[in-house]
């Protein structure tokens, strides 16, 4: 009996450990399902908050269209309406892509402007002879009591005297040292005379001075400038003094004008009578080694700037050259426009310009690659200038070389051109010539013919042109024109765009809210 108690009592302990089990398992289930309900809730309510928010935005957004496309009506107007929105959306986003393309592509406007003033300032203007050298002084021999007293008695001509016998030192000198062959006209000028007159002058080490060759053998400008020299209205006299000379790797030139020396020269009255009238006289029955061709290279340009001969007027004896100016003053844009136009400075001149950007660069680099510098060209390393034919040579294949590119050499950002209108008649007439010859300045009006040149330069009125560069299409342009696009083809403006920021920091804002309390 005490057995069937005791089994009694293990059946009921395991009923009732079974029965606590149940109940566990069934607690753990509802609490699962109740969960579940409750994530279910939460992801209802996400939605309800998200739909609310969405609709609205799309209620207050002043997005023209964008309430018609969620509105609860047929599905084909809503279908309409998304067409067109979708439509001029992509048309706006176009016209975006243009206006950049357009912006990225630096159009540019030129400004033209004319300006009249009471009086203007003269440029300089520049005379150099065709003849690089006068017939006497390269023909005279080493007796003559001119040469010494010419100054003609070069290092040069001392050092080659033995080897030059009965030769004139400035005909030696052609011979040597000339890239030109003369050996045609003066048969003794072959390649033996030469190799034996550089020979002595390289044992004395004796280098030819070319730039005092040219300075001494060349016309001078007392020689060059005739019986009449004014400047201004009021006929004020020039002379030979106010042409400043100056070396050049074509020969001598000389400027009036210069403004290195003297008060810089300002013209009251337009035309040419009140600007510079100069008689010149080439010299034709001096000319030895020229330019194919008498008379001048005429060069109008600004003070301190580079003299580029290519850019000369030329102008022949027996002719009254009338050059009429007109100032044009050009303003360019920097980097990023196509101008893309310089500030910098040069070296060795005081004025910037393109053409003398190359040739200082191709000196620099003459400099560097042939041990020479080009006549005239000033450093202050004390780098001789180019004289034998293997250095001319060399300075042409580096001229070949350099370029705008090459050197760097953009166009300066301000600039002032003269550009002339050049006309021409015959010098002088029968009175004029009597006159001269009543003078007592030229013997008979064959000579006048002949040599003389008449040159005239004034401005052809007291007016200045401006050329100014403005950009076409600058950043208030393009945002202009995307605000106004957005207008129009979406009727919103910049504030469209933060409406749209506000709902999505509202809808993060939203979220975060619920993830943090469910």
């Amino acid at each position: 009996q005490d057995e069937i108690k005791a089994t009694i009592s293990d059946i009921n302990v395991k009923s009732t450990s079974m029965t606590g089990h149940s109940t566990g398992i069934s607690a753990t289930k509802m609490q699962e399902k109740k969960l579940s309900q409750e994530l279910t809730k939460v992801g209802d309510n996400n939605a309800q908050t998200s739909t609310v928010i969405w609709r609205e935005f799309v209620d207050s957004t002043t997005l023209h269209g964008i309430r018609y496309v969620f509105m609860k009506r047929q599905i084909f107007i809503r279908l309409i309406w998304m067409i067109l929105l979708m439509s001029s959306g992509g048309y706006y986003i176009f016209t975006v892509y243009c206006g950049f393309t357009k912006y990225y592509g630096r159009p540019v406007t030129t400004l033209l402007s004319r300006k009249r003033l009471r009086e203007m300032d003269f440029p300089a203007v520049t005379i150099c002879p065709l003849n690089l050298f006068t017939k006497s002084k390269i023909f005279m021999t080493d007796d003559d009591p001119l040469f010494a007293s010419s100054g003609l008695n070069i290092s040069t001509c001392a050092v080659t005297a033995e080897v030059r016998a009965n030769w004139p030192c400035g005909l030696s000198i052609l011979c040597c040292c000339s890239p030109a062959d003369l050996e045609n006209d003066f048969p003794l000028c072959d390649s033996h005379y030469r190799q034996v007159l550089l020979e002595v002058m390289r044992q004395h080490s004796n280098r030819l001075n070319v730039e005092e060759f040219f300075r001494l053998y060349g016309q001078n400008s007392s020689a060059m400038i005739g019986p009449l020299c004014t400047f201004g209205w009021d006929e004020a006299d020039c002379s030979a003094a106010d042409f400043v000379p100056s070396v050049t790797p074509w020969g001598m030139c000389f400027t009036f004008n210069s403004g290195t020396d003297n008060e810089m020269k300002i013209s009251k009255i337009a035309g040419v009578s009140s600007g510079l009238s100069v008689i010149l006289d080439a010299q034709t029955s001096e000319y030895t080694q020229g330019k194919f061709s008498e008379g001048f290279k005429v060069l109008i340009h600004g003070q301190g700037e580079y003299i580029d001969e290519w850019e000369g007027i030329n102008v022949g004896p027996g002719q009254h050259v009338v050059i009429s100016l007109s100032k044009k003053q050009y303003q360019n844009l920097e980097k990023p426009y196509a101008a893309n136009c310089t500030k910098k400075e040069l070296n060795t001149y005081f004025t910037y310009t393109t053409e003398g950007c190359l040739f200082e660069c191709m000196a620099d680099n003459v400099i560097n690659y042939c041990g020479c510098r080009p006549a005239g060209y000033k450093v202050t390393s004390g780098t001789p200038a180019c004289t034998s034919s293997e250095e001319a040579l060399c300075v042409k294949q580096i001229a070949a070389m350099v370029d705008e590119e090459y050197c760097d050499c953009q166009v300066p950002c301000s600039q002032t051109k003269y550009h002339p209108e050049v006309s021409y008649s015959k010098f002088p007439d029968a009175s004029t010539a009597d006159s001269f010859i009543k003078s007592g300045y030229y013997a008979d009006i064959q000579y006048q013919r002949d040599n003389l040149v008449f040159l005239q330069v004034g401005f052809k009125s007291l007016s200045h042109e401006m050329q100014e560069q403005k950009p076409a299409y600058d950043s208030n342009s393009l945002f202009g024109e995307i605000g106004g696009n957005m207008g129009l083809f979406l009727g919103c403006s910049l504030l469209t765009i933060c409406e749209f920021f506000d709902f999505l920091i509202s809808f993060l804002n939203a979220r975060n809210r619920r993830v943090t309390h469910p």
